[in-house]
């Protein structure tokens, strides 16, 4: 019997990052709530990549510069319940190679 082992390493799992969660909620009617879970870094967009990636955000500080805009822009674009911003920038933090300042 011959047995085969497929490894792929994490920075190309997140070549693949999708944040279906928070697509789904922004094609809702944007309302209050959507607003407050925008507001959390845990419970926005950021933070859905956060626990894709299996890691916890201990401060913001810890994130790099950009995915802290993004996170912001994020924030904005819900509190203006702009679903069409809100997909473009999941869509970028998507794409962001790391969203943390320094890779442990």
């Amino acid at each position: 019997m011959v047995r085969v082992f497929y490894s792929q390493k994490t920075e190309q799992l997140l070549g693949n990052v999708r944040l279906n969660h928070w697509r789904q909620r922004v094609r809702e009617d944007l309302g209050a709530m959507h607003q407050d879970l925008s507001d959390n870094w845990k419970m926005c967009a950021i933070g859905e990549r956060i626990k894709i990636e299996g890691r916890d955000l201990i401060s913001v500080k810890d994130l790099t510069p950009e995915a802290i805009q993004l996170g912001y822009d994020f924030s904005i674009a819900m509190q203006e319940r702009d679903p069409q911003r809100a997909l473009e920038i999941i869509s970028k933090i998507e794409k962001l190679e790391t969203i943390w300042r320094n890779e442990q």
